[in-house]
C-alpha cells in the first residue's frame, strides 16, 4: 500500500507546518491542553469571539469557515484577544484542516481539467460552505462549449444558503443546484445523468466503517465510468483529547489503510486510487477513480 499513500511535503511553503520551536513548545503545551477539565471550556470561550463560536458551532460549516480564516471572522478587540486567537487557531488540528482544504482544492482542479472537454457534472455531498469546490472552479479557466453542472447537497439549509453566496463569482453559464438531503439518498436527484466528480469531505469523520462502506457503495454505483470520488477523514492525533473535551468536536478516527480497504470493498480498484496525507499527518484525502 505504500505506493498508494503519499505524505505531502512542504516544498514550496504551500502548507502549514510547525517550526522546530513550535514543535518544542507543543511537546509541553499539548499535554496541558489535553488534561484541562471540561469546565475550562467556558474560559476558552471567553478568550475570543471566534473561539466561542467555534465551540458553539462545532462540526458545522460555520466552525470550518472560522478555522479556514484563522479565526479572523471576528475582530480582536485588544492585544490579549489577538494572542489567544493566535494560540487557538494555530493548533495542529487547525493547521491540518487548512492543509486539507488546499489538497482537496488541488485535486478538484485536476479532475475539472480532466473532464472539462466532455462536460462537468460535479456533486458535493455534505457540501457545507462548498469552499473547496468554489475555489477550485475559480482557479480554472472558464469552461466553454461543454455543460457544467454543480450540485451541493447538505442536510443543513443554513449551509446551503451560505454556499449560494460563494458561487456569485463563478461563470453565469454554469448550472447550480442546491439539494437538502443526506449522503445515501443523493442518487434520487440524478435520474438521468450520473455525476462524474463527487466531493465528500468532512462527513465520513462521523461514520463508522459499516456506514462508510455503504456510502462508498452508493457512490460507486451512481458515479459515471471514469468518474472520481474525492473524500477525506481525520487520523488519530495528539490533540484529540483537547478537541473532544474542550472544543466538543467528537469524530471517528481512521487511517488511510482503512479507507483503501473500504473503497476496494465498494468496487473501486487500488490501481486507480491515491491517498494524500497532509503534512501535519492529521487529515488524509482519498482520490478514487471508477
Amino acid at each position: 500500500m505504500d505506493n498508494l499513500i503519499i505524505i505531502e511535503k512542504n516544498k514550496n511553503n504551500e502548507f502549514e507546518t510547525n517550526s522546530f520551536f513550535k514543535s518544542a513548545i507543543n511537546f509541553i503545551f499539548i499535554p496541558i491542553l489535553n488534561n484541562l477539565p471540561k469546565s475550562f471550556q467556558k474560559k476558552v470561550k471567553k478568550t475570543h469571539k471566534s473561539a466561542d463560536q467555534l465551540i458553539e458551532k462545532a462540526t458545522s460549516h460555520t466552525a470550518l469557515e472560522i478555522l479556514y480564516h484563522h479565526g479572523k471572522v471576528h475582530d480582536s478587540k485588544n492585544l490579549q484577544q489577538k494572542i489567544f486567537r493566535k494560540i487557538w487557531f494555530s493548533r495542529n488540528n487547525a493547521k491540518a484542516v487548512r492543509n486539507r482544504l488546499k489538497i482537496v482544492r488541488r485535486e478538484l482542479i485536476k479532475e475539472i481539467n480532466r473532464h472539462k472537454d466532455n462536460g462537468i457534472n460535479l456533486l458535493s455531498i455534505a457540501s457545507g460552505s462548498a469552499r473547496a469546490v468554489v475555489e477550485a472552479f475559480l482557479e480554472v479557466d472558464e469552461i466553454k462549449g461543454a455543460p457544467v453542472s454543480i450540485s451541493f447537497l447538505d442536510k443543513s439549509p443554513e449551509a446551503l444558503e451560505y454556499s449560494k453566496s460563494l458561487v456569485d463569482n463563478l461563470p453565469k453559464g454554469y448550472s447550480f443546484n442546491w439539494i437538502e438531503g443526506t449522503a445515501n439518498t443523493f442518487q434520487n436527484y440524478f435520474p438521468n445523468e450520473k455525476p462524474n466528480i463527487i466531493e465528500m469531505v468532512g462527513l465520513l469523520d462521523y461514520f463508522d466503517d459499516e456506514k462508510i462502506l455503504q456510502t462508498f457503495k452508493t457512490i460507486y454505483n451512481n458515479l459515471q465510468d471514469n468518474g472520481v470520488l474525492v473524500t477525506a477523514n481525520i487520523i488519530d492525533n495528539k490533540e484529540r483529547k483537547f478537541i473532544e473535551r474542550i472544543v466538543g468536536w467528537n469524530m471517528i478516527y481512521s487511517t488511510p489503510e482503512d479507507f483503501i480497504r473500504l473503497a476496494e470493498e465498494a468496487g473501486f480498484s487500488k490501481d486507480k486510487m491515491k491517498v494524500y496525507v497532509e503534512p501535519m499527518k492529521i487529515h488524509f484525502i482519498l482520490v478514487a477513480q471508477k
